[in-house]
């Protein structure tokens, strides 16, 4: 860790470090977050199946999770601007590798070392976005950015690959990671003196968090199945890459929209209302697409699922990182990477033994009403011991006073 004195640290609550946070998370995931048009992108670009590039979209996104775990646990011990540093290096070597290898072993093996420098950049940038004193509202403004990224990213997608290709592409990638090394200078080097702990958080347990953890991983892995092939799913509807791109260029500024809610409304509308419309409702757009939708329902479904996933994600965070008074949303980010990660290798699963996109849009909606149970089950038992705790500081205020 450094050696600078923890008081004389930047402050998570400053301005210059939050938005640092926020341009860094968007950093970490410039693939992931248009990975409908990536995935598509391998079809067509590579010549691999429907399959094959939803297993080249889970060897980035495996290296994301692993990446993860490893930085929740180093980030301890090291200094965080060198973690995202790293981070940032190995994320532009494998955009650029990824930009000259032809398909295959070594392509693979540039898209997990992408995903390892990606996972980094996440875990630190998250970590951060938690540790300040309005975590909803900062995780709903890197949610604003993110999404304007990917609507425009997804919408010019299909240009980009008859223009410059894949391999202009990750050389762009490459580029503005490169770029996001300026944002190093404005990061704290530890979370030392930094840990805000809310009003709300009160200790679960172990079993406790774990369910809420594995609510965590059940729903990002619920959304890495279907987000991973909307844009094969919109064709399969409409095979016009142009209009499916518009589509999803349309559902992430809807989704914006699901973002900005927490900015103003995180206080007024508590956690219940969002753990329950942001799972229910997400799922049932989703589900509009079993039977024989219509492109018009496409967007309807796509520009719902995206608007609740965003509406949910923050307060699904924050309410786990209020289950212990002690830091856990970095854990919390690792359970998120690694269901994003898994969504993909599921779908491939799925995908290989020819069940078409049905089967995988009813097992995203299946797993999205799992999770939802186990959610609310770790958030009632947050709410009975912070009732606890309540009550007991009130019984210790009346005894002194007596």
């Amino acid at each position: 860790m450094s050696s600078r004195n923890p008081s004389m640290d930047i402050d998570v609550n400053a301005g210059a470090c939050i938005a640092s946070a926020i341009v860094l998370g968007t950093i970490g995931v410039l693939s992931f977050i248009v990975q409908p048009g990536l995935v598509q992108g391998f079809v067509v670009e590579l010549g691999v199946s429907e399959a094959g590039a939803n297993d080249l979209a889970f060897v980035e996104m495996a290296g994301v999770a692993l990446a993860t775990y490893l930085s929740a646990v180093l980030s301890r011990h090291i200094d965080w601007r060198k973690i995202v540093g790293a981070g940032l290096g190995l994320a532009i070597i494998g955009n650029l590798l990824s930009a000259f290898l032809a398909i295959g072993p070594f392509f693979q093996a540039a898209r997990f070392l992408t995903g390892l420098g990606e996972g980094a950049i996440i875990s630190i940038s998250f970590a951060i976005i938690g540790l300040t004193a309005r975590p909803e509202r900062n995780l709903a403004l890197y949610l604003v950015l993110l999404l304007t990224y990917g609507a425009l990213g997804l919408w010019a997608m299909p240009f980009g690959f008859s223009t410059i290709g894949l391999s202009g592409i990750f050389l762009v990638w490459a580029g503005l990671t490169g770029a996001a090394l300026i944002t190093l200078r404005y990061l704290p080097h530890s979370a030392e003196n930094q840990h805000t702990i809310s009003p709300d958080a009160a200790d679960i347990g172990w079993p406790m968090l774990i369910v809420a953890l594995f609510a965590v991983l059940l729903y990002n892995t619920a959304i890495g199945t279907a987000w991973a092939n909307l844009f094969l799913i919109g064709m399969d509807i409409r095979p016009d890459e142009q209009a499916i791109a518009n589509a999803l260029l349309l559902a992430q500024f809807v989704a914006i929209f699901g973002a900005l809610i927490p900015v103003f409304m995180e206080a007024q509308l508590g956690r219940w209302l969002p753990i329950i419309s942001g799972i229910l409702l997400g799922a049932g757009f989703l589900a509009l697409l079993l039977g024989q939708p219509t492109y018009g329902l496409f967007i309807i479904s796509v520009s719902g699922f995206n608007f609740f996933w965003n509406f949910f994600l923050p307060f699904m965070l924050s309410a786990v990182a209020d289950m212990r008074r002690k830091e856990i949303i970095s854990v919390a980010i690792a359970m998120q990477m690694t269901g994003l990660g898994f969504g993909p290798f599921v779908a491939a699963r799925l995908l290989g033994d020819d069940v078409g996109f049905h089967t995988i849009i009813l097992t995203t909606v299946i797993m999205m009403g799992v999770s939802l149970m186990l959610l609310s089950i770790a958030e009632r038992a947050r709410r009975k011991a912070a009732a606890c705790n309540t009550h007991l500081s009130q019984g210790s205020f009346e005894s002194e006073t007596l």
